[in-house]
């Protein structure tokens, strides 16, 4: 019996019980794969190709593969997700044989390949229709088949390479980077010859072709969306700025995400590394991972780690909320510290890249070494060539880290016969692996339970109560699968125009002032363990009790403070008053780094639950200046801002929105404008309307 139990056997039964444990049963979009199901929903029930416009990829096989489960089992996002699902399974079993291919012994490859379905973005995008877990199977297939063909195991596998990399291709367009990767790696290990120069590029010029062919396809009888990516747009941001903004803000990111979930290795290889190298390349590798890492430390609570990951919510948290943090995991305070953590082991990482840079570098030299081979080469030029692709494409969300994953594991392994692990690394790595296994279990789990209540809600919504879907606000998918254009960001109720028909009932992760509850739909959560609820809510009837304006023209006798349509209400800051430029009249404010505050006074008389709608003009490309009120007690409200009109001069109309919490203590608060930033902004026409129930 024991040939029977081998590790591809222990990965399906892992599998299969995480499908289990997290349940992927649901009618429900997720994410972005509204969009994708749109696809695959008129192949299989229309047989017409379809191309939604909101996705960048090219889709076609992603959509095939749907379309065609749903042609056996009916269209559903639960048949989608169990699509995707098997397809997870297939790359890890492709995964494990590439690790094993790259010179990985069977039982680490196993490991390997565990810290591969548990990262967050392959295990939780695995339950839904997004292209990531598709895309990875692919691609995995193409990498495996091309360290077979590198490894001179018969030329067959060039053209299988090929064709999987030609199937990643057509789901997403940096399929193209394993047959790059391939090309460079072959041609580096064999003589330069025509043969050997027509076997590298074959996998290469039949991918491309396959892009070139289809896009111009598409184009020709569908059209491409404004979203679709373009090589030329590629090329274009090395010289407007774009790949600088993205190596000065967003590289920390994708460094962090690949230094959390690499840990485990990271440790349990930490001996090997350490033994092996000199001293004086310690030194070196250190210093130079330091002195590269700093300029990001002063930015790192800057640091955007979302989409998906942000507070663990491993999914985008898409319904409003009394808290900052709807699915929160962890204070404010907390999220920089893990945040801080993420930091240090990205810079681990970096060192061992250098390490494992500098090694290959004499290898290629002398074509010997214990540490590094062939291998070693094309899993570090994929990954590289991946991050090169990330910073050229200048666009950040934390699951776009997953691809790099994988080869970043088979390069930081030694490529040596015999590898033992300490024991203390070896108990290290692994608690450190369970928890990683645990959190994307729960966190799964419970993105997809709320997430199956808030439609149980949008169901008793249209069903029970028969509300057509515009005058409910279920969240960006639920705008997006029923084609609602009335777009407001996450917690923006819009005060403006609060008695719109539109949006009277709204979908909400707890009950809300100035909303009455309809009905709450209960779910069960791993993190922490209980029932929690998700809320069917009604506007209800507000006054306004306060509307407060100044436009910047008329000041006191004194000179100290700008006159309101208040007689009562004055704001100081006068001399930031300035007139060489204004949105009406002759003068507006000008705050800059020296002097980052503006139109200060008290709010007195507040009441819990009360809303403050803040509007003003500004002249600014910065979408950093915001309103803020800090309450007596320490409490500060930094809201989001949104800009709701723009003129052609340049100034455009800010809005925020405010929400006294319930459990306020003073009814004081001091407000303010204020510019975090070194550039030059001008404010003119502010406007408050406090609003009560």
């Amino acid at each position: 019996m024991k040939k029977y139990f081998t590790f591809p056997l222990y990965l399906s039964f892992i599998w299969l019980i995480c499908i289990i444990l997290v349940n992927p049963i649901g009618d429900f979009p997720l994410n972005d794969d509204w969009s994708y199901a749109r696809n695959a929903k008129a192949l299989a029930l229309e047989n017409k190709i379809f191309f939604d416009d909101w996705g960048a990829m090219t889709l076609i096989a992603h959509t095939m593969w749907g379309a065609f489960f749903c042609k056996i089992f009916g269209f559903s996002f639960t048949v989608l997700r169990f699509s995707t699902l098997v397809l997870g399974w297939v790359g890890l079993m492709v995964t494990y044989l590439f690790f094993q291919e790259g010179g990985i012994q069977k039982k680490h490859a196993f490991w390997a390949t565990i810290l591969l379905a548990f990262n967050p973005f392959y295990f939780a995008n695995s339950f839904s229709f997004m292209t990531e877990v598709p895309f990875m199977c692919f691609l995995m297939s193409a990498a495996y088949f091309s360290l077979k063909a590198i490894n001179e195991k018969g030329q067959k596998n060039i053209l299988l390479a090929a064709v999987f990399s030609i199937l990643a291709t057509m789901i997403r367009q940096p399929g193209v980077l394993v047959p790059i990767a391939f090309l460079i790696t072959y041609i580096a290990k064999n003589k330069l010859s025509l043969k050997t120069v027509i076997q590298g590029v074959t996998p290469l010029i039949l991918t491309l072709g396959s892009l070139i062919l289809f896009t111009n396809w598409r184009n020709t009888n569908y059209g491409l969306s404004e979203n679709f990516g373009k090589t030329s747009q590629l090329v274009d941001n090395i010289t407007n700025g774009h790949l600088e903004n993205a190596i000065a803000t967003k590289a920390s990111g994708f460094f962090i995400m690949w230094g959390l979930f690499l840990l485990p290795i990271l440790i349990v290889l930490m001996a090997n590394f350490w033994k092996k190298i000199p001293l004086l390349g310690k030194i070196i590798s250190v210093v130079i991972a330091l002195l590269l890492s700093y300029p990001y430390y002063h930015s790192l609570a800057d640091s955007y780690l979302g989409n998906t990951f942000t507070n663990f919510g491993i999914g985008p948290i898409v319904l409003p909320s009394e808290g900052e943090f709807p699915i929160s995991h962890l204070h404010k305070n907390d999220w920089k510290n893990f945040t801080f953590v993420g930091f240090i082991c990205a810079i681990i990482l970096l060192q061992w890249i250098l390490i494992r840079t500098t090694q290959l570098f004499f290898f290629i030299k002398n074509k010997t070494s214990d540490e590094v081979n062939w291998n070693t080469f094309f899993a570090l030029a994929t990954a590289f060539g991946y991050f090169a692709f990330l910073m050229l494409n200048n666009f950040y969300f934390d699951r776009y880290s997953l691809v790099a994953f994988p080869f970043l594991i088979l390069m930081l392994f030694p490529q040596v016969e015999k590898f033992a692990i300490p024991k203390p690394l070896k108990v290290v790595g692994l608690i450190t692996l369970s928890a990683i296994i645990l959190f994307s279990i729960g966190a799964t789990h419970d993105y997809l339970s709320w997430n199956r209540a808030r439609w149980e809600a949008v169901d008793y919504s249209h069903q029970t109560l028969e509300l057509e879907a515009e005058k409910i606000n279920g969240g960006f998918e639920y705008k997006k699968w029923f084609n609602i254009n009335f777009n407001r960001p996450l917690g923006y109720q819009g005060l403006e125009n609060w008695d719109d028909p539109r949006e009277q009932f709204i979908i909400s992760h707890s009950e809300q002032c100035l909303f009455t509850t309809i009905k709450s739909f209960s779910y069960t959560r791993y993190f922490p363990p209980k029932r929690d609820s998700i809320f069917l809510l009604k506007k209800g009837i507000f006054s306004q009790t306060d509307t407060i304006f100044c436009d910047a023209e008329l000041l006191s006798a004194d000179g100290q403070h700008f006159l309101t349509n208040q007689d009562d209400i004055q704001l100081i800051n006068t001399e930031r008053r300035v007139s060489d430029k204004a949105h009406s009249g002759k003068y507006s404010i000008l705050l800059e780094s020296n002097t980052p505050y503006g139109f200060t006074f008290t709010m007195e008389n507040l009441h819990p639950c009360e809303k403050i709608l803040v509007s003003t003009w500004k002249l600014s490309s910065t979408k950093s200046i915001k309103a803020i009120l800090t309450m007596e007690n320490g409490i500060h409200l930094v809201n989001p801002s949104f800009i709701e009109e723009r003129e052609e001069n340049g100034w455009v109309r800010q809005v925020q929105e405010f929400t006294i919490p319930k459990d306020v203590k003073t009814d004081k608060a001091t407000f303010f404008l204020f510019n975090p930033t070194p550039e030059k902004v001008y404010f003119d026409d502010l406007m408050i309307v406090r609003i009560n129930g």
